[in-house]
């Protein structure tokens, strides 16, 4: 069993905090709300996963170091653009604990993927980056998916890999972060543009 934070709310980090639960493992989500959090801890559900019922090992809180203090490593899921501005909240509860980019995008400032903005602000940082195809409604209920973690650190690739791995999700390792990070954050335009493709292609 392994002690995970999750930094983030929404759906993804839900459903990440879901799968993570059914595997055995003790879940604290970090929420900037407290109307989520109590949701989450209260009545067990997230607004985001309609009909989903939590686990009763995923806990939440406001605080970060109540969240961090005894993870083994960090799922960091907010949105690409407050990512810096909340990683600086709770960089010094880090240590040598591994953080996972959950996230997809770049940051709108300085066009950095986001393993990047996470170097500039803590240099020793051990990073991995987690992608897809795989969906949140899909994840929360246990469809079958296939997830990608990659970093340049072989212990945190084979923890990720352990702790994520079940009958219903497969983990492929790499040492790929710049190409995963690219990969997943020109997924949406590419979808965007199959799709513009495929409507124009039927409309001849």
């Amino acid at each position: 069993m392994k002690n995970i934070a999750i930094i983030g709310s929404g759906s993804w980090g839900v459903a990440l905090a879901t799968h993570l639960s059914r595997c055995g493992n003790k879940i604290k989500i970090w929420s900037f709300c407290d109307e989520e959090k109590d949701l989450i801890n209260n009545e067990k559900r997230c607004k985001f996963l309609p009909g989903l019922v939590l686990p009763e090992n995923i806990c939440c809180s406001t605080d970060f170091e109540e969240v961090i203090k005894d993870a083994d490593f960090i799922l960091h899921v907010t949105p690409s653009k407050f990512t810096r501005q909340t990683f600086t909240k709770y960089k010094q509860y880090v240590g040598n604990k591994p953080v996972i980019i959950c996230s997809k995008g770049f940051e709108k400032d300085s066009l950095k993927t986001l393993d990047e903005v996470i170097k500039d602000e803590l240099p020793e940082a051990r990073v991995g980056v987690l992608s897809g195809p795989s969906h949140a409604e899909e994840v929360s209920i246990a469809i079958p998916t296939v997830l990608v973690i990659a970093s340049k650190d072989e212990e945190v690739l084979k923890l990720i890999q352990n702790t994520f791995m079940c009958p219903e999700m497969r983990i492929y390792t790499s040492s790929d972060v710049k190409g995963v990070e690219l990969r997943r954050s020109f997924e949406k335009y590419n979808s965007f543009l199959c799709r513009c493709f495929s409507r124009n292609r039927f409309r001849r």
